[in-house]
């Protein structure tokens, strides 16, 4: 209990020690993490938070940085979490946090690698809770990089006000690009490696694609830039700073914590029935039984128990 009276308090504070503490319990699971998630202090007022995604080798790392820096340069307090694919041994993360951005370490800012651990559509299963730590802890912006596991990449739109989308010259992918279901939940679109042979015409096709924009609508952009350089990148924060203000003055901030909590519910819910209904070892057995012997189908069992979960409680 001391321990977490301690790491509670490191995490108001921003200590990066305590936010790692805290980020892992909640991450593998841990009993202590439940505890600290019920009594983190909620905050007041919005935490702008970006997703990066798009394919891999499309420079979302070296963005998300360059975009950092010039957050941090101008006195605003950045976290990032990056979302990299699973070891196959240890189910770690396969890059460190020390890895991860080190100018952007080296001037203040906080970055924490996650392991998707086998979840799809690019994040890990835990984002959503460690978002909650960062949004107790005294950051102005917190970034998101998804793993860019490809076109299925869209949950990262469940979990951030603003997804950008980048794209890069040379992958020979026009078509699967327009069919992308992640063009449909980008709010800003980012052409990298723009001193490229190609990328202009990147820019061209992804603003034809682009449907015309309805009545106070946000349009998305389409922005190019060469992460590697930097150019571009205050374009880019700006235009951030713009989709934030938009969300503000347009009532969708309100929109969207609804349906946040909403989608965070429905979550935790489909995980907690099957497991309180398994917990009734025989209920459970039964159940299974009638549906493997045909006597009734799925929908009926599973009906069933949720009425007799109900009566139980």
């Amino acid at each position: 209990m001391a321990e977490l009276e301690a790491i509670l308090r490191g995490v108001v504070a921003g200590f990066p020690r305590a936010l790692g503490r805290a980020l892992s319990w909640v991450e593998n699971g841990h009993p202590a993490g439940r505890e600290l998630l019920r009594r983190l202090p909620r905050r007041q007022g919005w935490l702008p938070t970006v997703g990066f995604t798009g394919p891999p080798g499309a420079g979302k790392s070296t963005l998300i940085e360059h975009v950092g820096l010039r957050l941090q340069g101008r006195g605003e307090r950045v976290a990032v979490l990056a979302v990299d694919p699973s070891s196959p041994f240890s189910g770690g993360a396969l890059l460190a946090d020390r890895l991860r951005m080190p100018r952007l370490v080296a001037a203040g800012g906080f970055v924490r690698s996650l392991a998707t651990r086998g979840a799809l559509g690019g994040l890990a299963a835990a984002c959503a809770d460690c978002l909650e730590v960062l949004r107790a802890a005294p950051f102005s912006w917190v970034l998101v990089e998804t793993v860019g596991v490809g076109q299925d990449e869209v949950d990262v739109a469940s979990v951030v006000d603003t997804v950008v989308l980048l794209q890069v010259p040379g992958l020979g992918d026009d078509v699967q690009l327009a069919k992308a279901g992640v063009m449909e939940i980008a709010h800003v679109f980012v052409v990298n490696k723009k001193d490229r042979p190609g990328a202009a015409d990147v820019v061209q096709m992804l603003a034809s694609l682009l449907p015309p924009p309805a009545p106070a609508a946000w349009r998305p952009p389409v922005l190019p830039v060469a992460a590697t350089t930097g150019e571009g990148v205050d374009e880019l924060v700006a235009t951030l700073e713009e989709h934030q203000r938009f969300l503000a003055t347009s009532g969708h901030h309100q929109v969207l914590s609804w349906e946040r909590a909403e989608r965070r519910l429905s979550a935790i819910l489909a995980d907690l029935l099957p497991r309180r209904a398994k917990q009734q070892t025989e209920s459970w057995r039964q159940a299974v039984a009638a549906v493997v012997e045909g006597r009734e189908d799925p929908l009926t069992v599973a009906e069933k128990l949720l009425q007799c979960h109900r009566g139980n409680g």
